[in-house]
C-alpha cells in the first residue's frame, strides 16, 4: 500500500496536483479494500437465547466483503461476560473451513457447549481465522429449570397441566404437575394454577371453554394457550386477560410458546402469563416520559 501527498498546482497550470490527488484517492481506496477483505461475522439484531449445561447450536451469518472468493479456516472460542471483562471459558478450537463467493452471505450453525448457570448470563462466541478475529456473537444463557417458579405461583400445590399432545410436558420435569385429560379432570383437580397447552380440534376435550370458565369462577388461575390459527378475520393479540368473579383466564397465542423445549424466551413467556393469571403481575398503562 502507498500514500501520495498532494502538492499545490504548478504555476504554469500543470496537472501535478491533480495527479497527486488521484494517487492519494487510489491509495485510500486500496486501503479500504484491504481493511474490508475476507469474511466477517454479521451482528445479529436480536441476541440469541439458549439453555446452559450442554452443547447447543447458535445460528450465525458470515459475509464476504471482498472482491473475490475467500476461504477461511475458522476457530471458535467462548468467553463469559462480567460487569467489566470477558473471561475465556475455553481455548480456541478448530471448527471448519468456510468458503464464500464474493459478496455472498452464509448462514451457519455454531456448535457450542455452554456451562450450567444459575441465572441469566451473557457469553460471547468469538470467531477467528488464524490471528484475525472475524467478530463475536453475544448469547444469553439461562438455567435449565426455568419453570420452577410455577410451583410458587401455584401456592405450593401441583400445577394442573392439560397437554394431550405433549407440546409442553417434556419441559415440566422440575415442576410437580397433575395430568388433566378430560373436562371433568379440570373441575375435580385441587390445582389452583392450570396450564392448557395448544390442542388440535381432534384432541380438544368437549366443553373445554365452559369448564375453564367455571373453574376460574371458583378462584383458579388459568393460562390457556390457543392452537395455531391458519386464517383469521382480524389480527389477534398475543395475550389478553379474561376475568371471572374468582379468578383469571389468560388467553395467549401459540406463537408465545414456540419451540418451548428449546427456547428460554418461550418458557419465560409462560411464567409471565402465569403471573398475570395468578395476579402476581398486573397489566399497566405505558408510563409518561420524564
Amino acid at each position: 500500500m502507498f500514500v501520495a501527498f498532494a502538492r499545490a498546482p504548478a504555476r504554469n497550470g500543470g496537472s501535478t496536483g491533480g495527479l497527486c490527488l488521484f494517487l492519494l484517492s487510489c491509495g485510500l481506496l486500496l486501503a479500504a479494500r484491504v481493511a474490508g477483505a475476507g469474511a466477517e461475522l454479521v451482528a445479529e439484531r436480536v441476541t440469541p437465547s439458549v439453555f446452559g449445561g450442554g452443547q447447543r447450536t447458535v445460528a450465525a451469518q458470515f459475509r464476504n466483503g471482498a472482491q473475490g472468493p475467500v476461504e477461511e479456516a475458522l476457530q471458535l472460542r467462548l468467553y463469559q461476560a462480567s460487569a467489566s471483562t470477558l473471561a475465556p471459558v475455553e481455548e480456541a478450537r478448530p471448527w471448519k473451513t468456510l468458503s464464500l463467493p464474493a459478496g455472498q452471505v452464509a448462514l451457519e450453525s455454531l456448535p457450542i457447549t455452554f456451562p450450567a448457570v444459575r441465572s441469566e448470563t451473557i457469553f460471547h462466541i468469538a470467531v477467528f481465522s488464524g490471528e484475525k478475529k472475524l467478530g463475536a456473537l453475544p448469547v444469553r444463557v439461562f438455567p435449565e429449570e426455568l419453570l420452577k417458579p410455577l410451583t410458587i405461583l401455584a401456592g405450593g400445590r401441583e400445577v394442573g397441566l392439560l397437554d394431550p399432545e405433549g407440546t409442553l410436558r417434556p419441559s415440566f420435569a422440575s415442576v410437580p404437575t397433575v395430568e388433566l385429560k378430560q373436562a371433568e379432570d379440570i373441575l375435580a383437580t385441587e390445582s389452583q394454577l392450570i396450564i392448557v397447552a395448544p390442542v388440535s380440534p381432534e384432541s380438544r376435550p368437549a366443553g373445554l371453554a365452559a369448564v375453564l370458565k367455571r373453574k376460574a369462577a371458583s378462584g383458579a388461575a388459568i393460562v390457556w394457550i390457543q392452537p395455531p390459527v391458519r386464517r383469521v378475520s382480524e389480527p389477534l393479540p398475543e395475550a389478553y386477560v379474561w376475568s371471572e368473579s374468582g379468578g383469571n383466564i389468560v388467553i395467549a397465542q401459540a406463537s408465545t410458546v414456540d419451540d418451548f423445549s428449546h427456547s428460554p424466551r418461550a418458557q419465560l413467556n409462560l411464567l409471565r402469563l402465569a403471573e398475570l393469571a395468578t395476579g402476581h403481575k398486573k397489566l399497566q398503562l405505558p408510563a409518561d416520559p420524564p
